[in-house]
């Protein structure tokens, strides 16, 4: 069983690996909305997912007394669940204003595609185990 830092690493290297693949495909492709929806979705799906690991690290050091953090860190934990719902809100909102730029279903794909990775790890660490 991986920690959380472990999880959280490898969830920055398959988002990263999947944000490269985008890239390629907007340079590619003529399908340069969709491509760019998938991308801003996964994007701030992912800073949606590092508020939440964040939010886990400071409350784990803290209740463990292990580590102080900053007022900033602090904040971020304190509003994890207010700063996700606006990411997913900007997020809707940028496709809503610029329609020919981004397209509203690709960056709505793009936003969940996080969690169909973290959902692929838990099956594969499953499998593993048995």
């Amino acid at each position: 069983m991986l920690t959380v830092d472990g999880k959280m690493k490898r969830y920055t290297i398959v988002v990263s690996v999947i944000l490269l693949l985008f890239t390629v495909g907007f340079f590619l492709t003529v399908h340069k909305p969709q491509f760019l929806g998938l991308i801003v979705g996964l994007a701030f799906s992912y800073l949606s997912l590092w508020t939440t690991f964040r939010k886990t690290k400071v409350i784990g050091d803290v209740a463990s007394g292990l580590k102080k953090y900053s007022m900033f860190s602090y904040l971020i934990a304190s509003f994890g669940v207010l700063i996700r719902i606006g990411l997913a809100i900007l997020c809707v909102w940028l496709a809503l204003m610029y329609p020919k730029t981004l397209h509203l279903i690709s960056v709505i794909t793009g936003f969940s595609l996080i969690y169909i990775i973290i959902m692929a790890d838990m099956l594969i660490e499953f499998g593993r185990k048995r």
